[in-house]
């Protein structure tokens, strides 16, 4: 902080410079609080010229010091040097002696000059001649038209318009007889005979009749009704076709898609015998497609569970020319057939596995059935919005066009997944294959998918094609007597006992409270909500599959020969009501899973199947 002088001051400077006697310094300091200068930027511009005798005011800031007012001149020529006497709270300020001198001298004038280097150019006439000569002529170009030019005429089209006389209440026209002028005198005698006129007469009179011309007057057209009271009569009612009839009965027929014949029942499965001892010729036969050449396998494994799509095959076969023959190439996968005791199956060899040592060699190769092209990594990837309604059934059909696969969806008749209606903006997925979206269709339905063997077939059912609470009664599809179990296990695996689920659509549908009957559905599971259940027959089917998992339950894994085609009780694939006769009773279970194995040194052939045993 710079030093601030007294508010008042006045400076008397005479001709001469202006000479301080001394100088003062602080001693000691004041203790000032130095606060931040604002950001506030003066500019100031000065001029020499001669002073004049100036007052300025200065007040001291610092503590409580004395206020001294000094008063000094200044001029610029002959400056006079005046003591300034200052009283602060520190003490008197020695004086101190200090000598400024300045010279100013007036400097010399001196000239400027620049020399251009630019040399005036000499005046040119720039002339510019056209090659152009006149030899082009200027013409009137003149058009003569053949059509005469018609005269104006305003045309002019009138039109009269008249007032219908509405309220006039003649109807038929009055004629008058002659009236003359009123202007003019007249008087006729006819004297009791005809009037003949002259010859030259100078009036002739034609007595006729002149009409006076009228508005035009509308006319009511007439209608004639006639009301009379009805007579009350009964009619006799005759139905001709009598009383009706269920849609399965014999007698109706019906060329829309309906029944033409009775449902016919489920039929009762195929008692196996019951022998001491069961002898089995076992064949297995394994070639590859379309060559159809042989290949040796060691050990052949071929399983499906009821939550697949696609069979898979596992097989170790003999030497490396027989895996040159199904191992992948530069064409893709290769198929092989493979037929077990009359069961045939249909295979793609996916990959292999080579294991290659000092006097050993092993090639294991891994197959599955076709359905796995519907599903990735060989099935494309897409997105579809249907704007309109659709059948369930039909949008599965609809994934498999062009596949070449075909949909078996039974939907009439016991044990069957009931189809119904989407409605529209409700049907849609993205970035899905056609397998992802008909599981999906089968899963909102309780329903589950099982792959033919050999053939491009996919079979939509329900996963529990009866409820367990109802199997006493119903009729099974397979038979297992307890002499030919070869080996049983079975472990403990309780569920949640469930009476009621709520099943429910997201922004379309209904919502169906399905509860088991004979029950208070005071045990209800977790509820049920997706977009495709939009109709009551599905939600009821879809809650019922889901109350039929639980309860106190086992799974049970029994070992039994896989016997052939005309011999019970034959293949057992998952999703199928086995009944088995077991030592200790009769008891009745789902079918979840079967494996297959077969060795082809021995020519041994089992097959272990899993089962969902219910005790309630």
């Amino acid at each position: 902080m710079a030093y601030q002088p007294p508010v008042r001051a006045d400076f008397a400077f005479p001709s001469e410079f202006y000479l301080p006697k001394s100088s003062f310094t602080f001693y000691p300091e004041p203790g000032v609080i130095f606060l931040p200068p604002p950001s506030v930027v003066s500019q100031y511009q000065s001029q020499w010229s001669q002073g004049r005798g100036c007052e300025i005011n200065k007040e001291s800031l610092f503590l409580n010091a004395s206020r001294q007012y000094s008063e000094h001149k200044v001029n610029y020529q002959d400056a006079t040097a005046s003591s300034a006497l200052f009283q602060l709270n520190w003490g008197r300020l020695a004086y101190k002696e200090v000598t400024v001198s300045s010279s100013f001298k007036p400097a010399q004038p001196k000239d400027n000059k620049k020399a251009d280097q630019w040399v005036q150019l000499t005046a040119m006439d720039s002339h510019r001649q056209s090659l152009w000569d006149q030899s082009v002529q200027n013409q009137d170009q003149q058009k003569n038209h053949h059509w005469q030019i018609p005269p104006r005429k305003d045309k002019q089209q009138t039109e009269s318009f008249y007032r219908v006389d509405e309220f006039t209440e003649k109807t038929e026209d009055e004629y008058q007889g002659y009236q003359p002028a009123a202007s003019i005198l007249l008087d006729f005698y006819f004297s009791h005979r005809r009037y003949s006129p002259l010859s030259t007469p100078a009036v002739y009179f034609r007595f006729s009749v002149r009409p006076e011309k009228q508005a035009i007057r509308p006319k009511d057209a007439r209608l004639n009704q006639r009301f009379d009271s009805h007579q009350a009569q009964d009619q006799p009612v005759k139905i001709p076709w009598g009383f009706g009839q269920k849609i399965t009965d014999e007698h109706i027929t019906s060329e829309y898609g309906g029944e033409t014949e009775p449902q016919p029942d489920k039929p009762e499965p195929q008692q196996p015998d019951i022998r001491e001892t069961y002898l089995l010729m076992n064949t297995i036969s394994v070639v590859t497609l379309p060559d159809r050449i042989p290949l040796e396998m060691r050990e052949l494994d071929i399983s499906l569970d009821i939550d697949s799509f696609a069979w898979s095959l596992r097989g170790e076969i003999w030497g490396a020319s027989s895996l040159a023959q199904v191992e992948p190439d530069s064409n893709g996968m290769k198929q092989i057939e493979v037929n077990i005791n009359g069961w045939q199956w249909l295979f793609m060899i996916e990959r292999y596995d080579t294991d290659r040592a000092f006097n050993r060699e092993r090639y294991t190769i891994h197959g599955t059935s076709r359905t796995r092209l519907l599903a990735a990594p060989y099935a494309p990837l897409r997105s579809k919005s249907s704007t309109t309604s659709i059948n369930a059934k039909q949008a599965a059909t609809e994934e498999l066009t062009n596949t070449g696969f075909t949909l078996n969806w039974p939907t009439e008749g016991d044990y069957t997944t009931p189809d119904w209606i989407i409605p529209g903006n409700t049907f849609s997925y993205q970035n899905q294959t056609a397998m992802q979206v008909i599981a999906r269709i089968a899963t909102t339905a309780g329903a589950v998918i099982i792959p033919d063997k050999n053939t491009d077939t996919l079979t939509i059912q329900p996963r529990y094609p009866e409820s367990p609470w109802n199997w006493p009664d119903t009729t099974m599809d397979k038979i297992v007597p307890a002499s030919m179990v070869i080996s049983l296990s079975a472990s403990w695996q309780p569920e949640p006992h469930y009476n009621a689920v709520y099943v429910s659509g997201i922004y379309e549908g209904v919502s169906v409270n399905v509860k088991r009957q004979g029950t208070a559905g005071d045990n209800p599971a977790p509820d049920i909500f997706e977009d495709w259940l939009t109709a009551t027959q599905v939600n009821t089917e879809r809650g019922r599959n889901e109350l039929s998992k639980g309860s106190n339950q086992s799974i049970t894994t029994i070992e039994l020969p896989l016997t052939d085609t005309e011999t019970a009780p034959g293949l057992i694939e998952p999703g199928v009501l086995v009944e088995v006769q077991d030592v200790t009773g009769n008891w009745r279970a789902l079918c979840l899973s079967t494996l297959i194995k077969a060795t082809g040194g021995s020519g041994k052939v089992t097959q272990a199947i899993t089962l969902e045993r219910h005790y309630s």
